[in-house]
């Protein structure tokens, strides 16, 4: 099995423009992903989208493998949101990675050194990755994030493509 990081989007009813969030699945296959996703969906029928994906197989210098046996050491893998603002666009900015750190106060400091054209922030969320990604649902025996310090780190490994689910 595979820990899938999927940038939904779709209209919603109340909105004006395209609605987005992140959601977390584990599946053998992105295809196989797409039944749970759709089940997710609070939007308007139809028009559910991935516009991007990305399997979670290497983080922040580690690889990332799931297996059922719980995992030995401190560090933990958190997922983190970073919003703010650059005052040139209208919109808030938005940063999503991926860090290994021992604590979410470790985290958010590691994550916030990656900014530095933003003139202000906004709200940040962070997620220990275990605890967030319901990695015991719909797959049966509960799965757990095994890090292993990798002699290579590497940017993860992304697509994005507009894929409609319908």
């Amino acid at each position: 099995m595979k820990l899938f990081a999927i940038y939904i989007g779709g209209e919603h009813p109340a909105a004006h423009i395209e609605i987005h969030d992140v959601r977390f699945v584990v599946a053998a296959s992105l295809h196989e992903t797409h039944a749970q996703l759709r089940a997710q969906w609070w939007g308007t029928p139809g028009t559910l989208h991935i516009d991007c994906w990305a399997e979670i197989d290497h983080a922040d210098g580690y690889d990332v493998t799931l297996r059922p046996e719980p995992r030995a050491g401190r560090e933990r893998l958190f997922f983190v949101n970073l919003g703010g603002y650059d005052g040139e666009d209208f919109a808030e900015k938005h940063k999503n990675m991926f860090v290994v750190a021992n604590t979410v106060a470790e985290a958010k400091s590691r994550a916030l050194e990656t900014i530095s054209d933003w003139k202000d922030a906004h709200r940040d969320d962070f997620y220990e990755a275990e605890q967030a990604f319901a990695l015991d649902t719909k797959i049966g025996d509960r799965l757990h994030i095994h890090l292993t310090p990798s002699e290579q780190a590497r940017p993860p490994r992304f697509t994005c493509r507009y894929t409609p689910l319908k």
